[in-house]
């Protein structure tokens, strides 16, 4: 027998011929023609520089929430329960504000 190939290994050879780029390929689907110009163009830059402007804001507030967020981490625990005990039940049952 002849040389044997060696399994799951590319032989690299000579390449041959040219093959076409799929953007010019031809298909039966559809026609491939000149590009389709763009949805939206704004030349002026006037949406860019708002939806800059506005994600800047929101990057601020967000920051800020944050940041108060933070300071309130570390600002220390809250006292547990109300500042004057509730009388007891058995004194003339609950009054408002107790639970």
């Amino acid at each position: 027998m002849g040389k044997k190939r060696p399994v799951g290994r590319a032989v690299v050879g000579r390449a041959v011929g040219k093959a076409r780029t799929p953007d010019r390929a031809l298909t039966d689907v559809m026609k491939v023609g000149p590009p389709a110009p763009p949805v939206f163009v704004d030349p002026s830059g006037a949406r860019r520089r708002r939806v800059r402007r506005i994600t800047y804001i929101l990057g601020a507030v967000l920051l800020f929430v944050l940041l108060v967020l933070w300071l309130s981490q570390i600002g220390g625990a809250a006292p547990a329960g109300p500042s004057r005990p509730c009388p007891s039940a058995s004194a003339g049952g609950a009054q408002a504000g107790c639970r």
